[in-house]
């Protein structure tokens, strides 16, 4: 296979005005190009233009009507989504690090993190994951010595208490700390927000994904994932429909899924705030849809359009 050969903003512009997408004025050429300049071919057209795209009339055309305005209106609405998940994911991430760091060292000590028997020995594979979990804990501890408050701790106790750690400890590594916790500690924390055990332990996993997203610029509104949210109560009082498997057709593997799990992880004020926050954004984004309907945007996120109702909704 050849090397893909460099084209001009003017080159790319011909392109996209080939299949469809109106820049017609000098206006809407001058907009192209500062837009393509500034956000890169790649990540607008490559990331957002599934919806405008009209497979009827061949490969890689436009629907009728199409704007580089339009596209980067969907664009800049996915990343204040980023924004707006993320901010909300770190208050829960927040309060469950605190969570663990509480729970944890009133039945072992704030140095005893690193032992092997402090978690659960009895779940599956729990060798290679306690083993893997330890190593990761150390590797992140390696790699922030330089840290004041870190090497503050090693040099005077020869150990880093948890609520410290919490600091440097990503999502991922404390949604692995807490799967691998003894079940009475991970039930002492999971009670804080009146759901299960495992209910928390999903929900954590499928944050930590969603956050990672967040964090690294993926497209966000279209988000996919094979590891489902777990099904809860809230699935059924929003009415979602099941398909011919038997699972819930939205907030299982969507974004839908993420909000449901915040829905029950935040706090009711907190909640509130990013639904307000959500509405907002995608009514701005609305008023500048004319190819795309909103129910086409809110079908990608897997947002049902009574989705505010979720916020009524008791845990």
């Amino acid at each position: 296979m050849g090397d893909k050969p460099f084209k001009t903003h003017e080159e790319l512009i011909v392109i996209l005005t080939q299949r469809g997408i109106k820049i017609d004025s000098d206006e809407d050429k001058a907009y192209a190009k500062t837009v393509l300049a500034k956000e890169g071919y790649y990540n607008l057209i490559n990331g957002y233009n599934k919806l405008f795209l009209d497979s009827s009339a061949g490969p890689d055309h436009y629907k009728d009507g199409t704007t580089l305005y339009e596209i980067h209106a969907l664009y800049q609405f996915d990343r204040v989504l980023r924004d707006i998940f993320f901010r909300y994911i770190l208050r829960v991430e927040t309060h469950v690090k605190n969570l663990i760091a509480y729970y944890f060292p009133m039945k072992y000590g704030h140095s005893n993190y690193l032992l092997y028997n402090n978690f659960n020995t009895k779940v599956k594979d729990a060798q290679t994951n306690i083993t893997s979990l330890i190593s990761e804990i150390q590797r992140q501890i390696a790699s922030r010595t330089s840290d004041p408050s870190i090497s503050h701790y090693l040099k005077e106790y020869g150990y880093i208490p948890l609520w410290v750690l919490n600091n440097i400890l990503t999502f991922g590594t404390i949604s692995k700390f807490y799967s691998l916790m003894q079940v009475k500690e991970r039930q002492d924390v999971s009670r804080t927000f009146g759901i299960m055990d495992n209910e928390l332990e999903n929900a954590l996993m499928y944050l930590s994904a969603i956050r990672n997203f967040c964090a690294h610029g993926n497209r966000l509104y279209c988000y996919r994932t094979k590891k489902a949210l777990i099904d809860t109560k809230l699935h059924d009082q929003m009415g979602i429909a099941k398909n011919s498997r038997d699972e819930y057709m939205q907030g299982k593997r969507d974004l839908f899924a993420a909000l449901i799990a915040l829905r029950r992880l935040l706090s009711h004020n907190d909640y509130k705030r990013m639904t307000e926050e959500l509405s907002r954004s995608i009514r701005n984004l609305n008023k500048k849809l004319s190819v795309l309907s909103p129910d086409d945007v809110l079908k990608e996120m897997g947002f049902p359009t009574n989705w505010k109702d979720l916020g009524s909704l008791p845990n």
